[in-house]
């Protein structure tokens, strides 16, 4: 792991209030653990250290997603935009019903906190010069990849969206209306 990355982590960690703990007694199907209480995160030392990353985020989004705001919304909004469009109606209404039954299950937080994870790493593999890891990890676990094929299209929606919100700035209609 990189100091630039490793020095991120920690400061991300110590803002949240969290302590970020190494250790070598956790078992092998273990990565990390988050003691809330403690306000600590226990990663295991013995994985290698791409994975020492990940976990690292993941345990920072349960903190995020679960301890500290238990109420949110956990279906974007666009699933909920009242469709004029028949096919996007049925299509979106099929896709909250899916994201609802998995969210609400217990396996459910644990995709939420790699989908978060997923997307820190991104951030900080192109802020901070972290790709060799994200290259690593996503190499040693291949079912992570359409989570990040996932998150990678979140990203470039999210560029699309800035782009048309300024490109409809200047014409005039609003966004909404196109539905």
């Amino acid at each position: 792991m990189k100091h630039k990355v490793k020095n991120v982590l920690r400061a991300l960690s110590r803002h949240l209030g969290l302590k970020v703990k190494f250790v070598d007694y956790l078992g092998d199907q273990t990565h990390g653990k988050l003691l809330v209480r403690e306000r600590r995160i226990l990663i295991n030392a013995r994985k290698p250290r791409s994975e020492h990353v990940f976990t690292v985020l993941h345990e920072i989004g349960h903190y995020l997603l679960h301890v500290l705001n238990p109420h949110r919304r956990q279906i974007p909004r666009i699933f909920d935009i009242h469709w004029q469009n028949d096919l996007l109606a049925g299509f979106f209404s099929k896709i909250r019903r899916v994201l609802r039954f998995v969210l609400n299950r217990q396996s459910g937080k644990e995709w939420e906190a790699d989908l978060w994870a997923l997307c820190a790493f991104c951030v900080v593999a192109r802020k901070f010069g972290g790709k060799d890891e994200l290259k690593n990890f996503l190499e040693r676990h291949p079912e992570k990849l359409p989570s990040f094929l996932l998150v990678r299209c979140a990203f470039a929606y999210r560029d699309v969206k800035t782009l048309a919100k300024r490109i409809f700035q200047l014409t005039g209609p609003s966004p909404t209306r196109l539905a």
